[in-house]
């Protein structure tokens, strides 16, 4: 055999092997191709056909409550400042800081014994001169007869007048000093002017004050004044009046329902806020300088509501899938959605009541969905 048919009879074996195995590779893959597609068309053709499970729920018609939250501060309706009316050296204190009070009670004492005098004194110039209108009266009256038998001069009988007349002058005005020492003896006790408790005392056995000067800081703690900021666009839909509900920020307390006192007459430079004035009693355990929650209701009124969770957002604005008579396919309406109020939304526009709307899954419904519906746990409409 020559070498040229040695080459030629070598050659054949590998190139044939090499061109099976690409054989069946292209088989393979074509095998692969089309069961790829297959699947393709079998999954596109369940998506289509399968409905969605959801829930439904009837819109209904409930009383809507427009509220607008917002935090306050709570004080003291009365919070006195009360000073010394008098000077003198603290003699006793009988109360300290946080103890309760009740209105003439006794707070603390000046030393008396200058009053004492001060009074002693008045009261003996009062005693004078009434021993001296007396018998100045008496004189008149016998000038008097002496006039009217012409035993003394018209002159004479003015002089005597005169003189009553002074000494009852004299006599009214040691009276107003003795008042006034009797005054101010019974303001050497410094006393309570409101029931409440002591916030804070200024003073301390031995001390000397002058008038004026303050003593105690009182707390009328019974009726209490909350101060509420909102927002100036709110300010024409507000009125003493008002509806308010309150709640301590402790949570320890019951809510209060009451109404606005009094508006502010000014919009706060700080915060372009206006205030609202309150004022409650005291139900327990509610203290000056703690925090309020409040609700200014707004307008209480009859709408359509529905589950927030029903309302969904699209690029068009906002939607509800409503339920068709046969329960097989959804129903996309446009929304107004008004007031929202806890897990609940209220419908101006695009539903009524009766509708039921998709509840659970609504997010992945479009206009016409098929979908596999039932009613809503807890929901009281049954379905058909």
């Amino acid at each position: 055999m020559t070498e040229t048919q040695q080459l030629h009879s070598s050659d054949p074996s590998p190139i044939r092997a090499r061109t099976l195995r690409a054989v069946a590779a292209a088989t393979a893959l074509s095998v692969l191709i089309a069961g790829c597609a297959d699947d393709n068309d079998n999954g596109e053709e369940n998506n289509g056909d399968d409905a969605l499970a959801v829930t439904w729920m009837e819109a209904a018609e409930e009383e809507v409550r427009e509220v607008r939250n917002t935090v306050g501060s709570i004080e003291a309706k009365s919070r006195p400042l009360l000073a010394a009316e008098v000077g003198g050296v603290i003699d006793s204190v009988h109360v300290d800081e946080g103890s309760r009070i009740e209105r003439g009670k006794i707070l603390a004492e000046i030393d008396r014994e200058d009053y004492v005098d001060d009074r002693d004194a008045a009261a003996a110039d009062v005693a004078r001169l009434t021993a001296m209108v007396g018998v100045q009266e008496r004189t008149v009256a016998r000038s008097q007869e002496l006039y009217e038998d012409e035993h003394i001069s018209e002159d004479e009988l003015d002089n005597a007048e005169a003189e009553l007349e002074a000494r009852e002058e004299e006599l009214s005005s040691a009276l107003a000093q003795l008042r006034r020492a009797e005054r101010d003896l019974e303001r050497t006790q410094v006393r309570a002017v409101v029931d409440g408790v002591v916030d804070e005392r200024h003073i301390s056995e031995g001390d000397y004050i002058n008038a004026g000067e303050p003593v105690f800081e009182l707390i009328d703690m019974d009726r209490l004044k909350v101060r509420l900021p909102v927002s100036e666009s709110l300010a024409p839909r507000l009125d003493s009046g008002t509806d308010l509900i309150l709640r301590s920020r402790s949570g320890l307390q019951p809510e209060l329902e009451t109404t606005i006192s009094e508006l502010r007459p000014g919009i706060r430079d700080a915060t372009r806020s206006l205030q609202l004035i309150a004022e409650v009693d005291n139900p327990g355990g509610w203290r000056p300088g703690a925090s309020a929650e409040a609700e200014v209701v707004l307008d209480v009124r009859d709408g359509i509501v529905i589950p927030n969770q029903s309302v969904v957002r699209r690029p068009a604005g906002e939607v509800a899938y409503v339920l068709s008579d046969d329960e097989s396919q959804v129903e996309e309406r446009t929304l107004e959605v008004g007031t929202r109020f806890g897990d609940r939304a209220e419908i101006r526009d695009g539903l009524e009541a009766g509708d039921r709307v998709i509840v659970d899954g609504a997010g992945f419904l479009t206009d016409g969905a098929p979908v596999d519906a039932a009613a809503h746990e807890g929901d009281d409409a049954d379905t058909e």
